[in-house]
């Protein structure tokens, strides 16, 4: 599972294409022999910095792209090449992959280690690079290669994050109305809440909705939880005689 490794941005960059890449995402499924990750080309009028652009992605529960295998690679061409556009040299999309200054090798922002690697072109040490799928026509994005320009206008972005680790990406889960997401960051809700999926009503992440649960609830009452903001199960901002019901209705051990 691909760990998420960024800084992250302010409020306002999450909403920025999120929607579009959201409609436009596909899956490398798993029966097709894929990692069962969802990957879209986030391609803009204007241009972000690097890192800017991978802290929007995080913000939104993804991350910029990483290819770690030849099958990947060939997936995430037809992604970013569905046609065999002919491109420029500013819409060649940008991969989750930078080079420091001073360095003379590229790293992936997940810290995955780069075992596939068809980078071909020299290395200029002293300039911080990104790395982008290029090429054109029949033959783009069979070969890639770093660029020094500090700013990007296209890139592929993957969501891969399993916050309850059951072997599926929550993206999909989200898209399929298995998981919550009421704020629409692709993140599931109990993830961010800290309480078990699927199991709202578990405040305490015990794996039993019990006294703890309903005391946490009963101490939170009101329009502005604190401490124990968990306590608003149904996540309508107050908690109230609804979240006191759902833990009633729940009661015992979680699915």
């Amino acid at each position: 599972m691909k760990q998420l490794l960024s800084r992250l941005s302010v409020a306002s960059a999450v909403a920025v294409g999120s929607s579009a890449l959201a409609q436009d995402a596909v899956q490398w499924r798993v029966e097709d022999g894929g990692n069962g990750h969802w990957y879209a080309d986030d391609n803009r009028p204007g241009f972000d910095a690097f890192v800017t652009r991978q802290d929007q992605y995080v913000a939104i529960g993804g991350h910029l792209a990483t290819v770690t295998s030849a099958a990947e690679h060939v997936f995430v061409r037809s992604v970013a090449f569905p046609t065999g556009q002919i491109l420029t040299g500013d819409t060649w999309p940008a991969l989750g992959a930078f080079k420091p200054a001073g360095k003379s090798a590229f790293q992936w922002v997940t810290g995955e280690p780069t075992v596939y690697w068809p980078y071909t072109l020299q290395i200029q040490i002293e300039l911080p690079q990104y790395l982008m799928m290029w090429g054109s026509g029949p033959t783009a994005g069979l070969v890639w290669t770093g660029n020094g320009n500090s700013t990007l206008q296209r890139a592929i972005i993957e969501w891969s994050a399993d916050c309850n680790a059951d072997g599926v990406v929550d993206y999909g889960q989200i898209r399929a109305g298995e998981l919550e997401d009421t704020n629409a960051n692709n993140i599931p809700d109990c993830c961010e809440a800290g309480t078990a999926c699927g199991c709202s009503a578990d405040i305490s992440g015990n794996g039993t909705v019990d006294a703890v649960d309903l005391a946490a609830v009963l101490n939170s009452w009101g329009n502005a939880p604190t401490g124990k903001a968990n306590a608003d199960v149904n996540r309508d901002g107050i908690v109230d005689a609804i979240d006191l019901a759902e833990v009633l209705g729940a009661w015992g051990a979680c699915p």
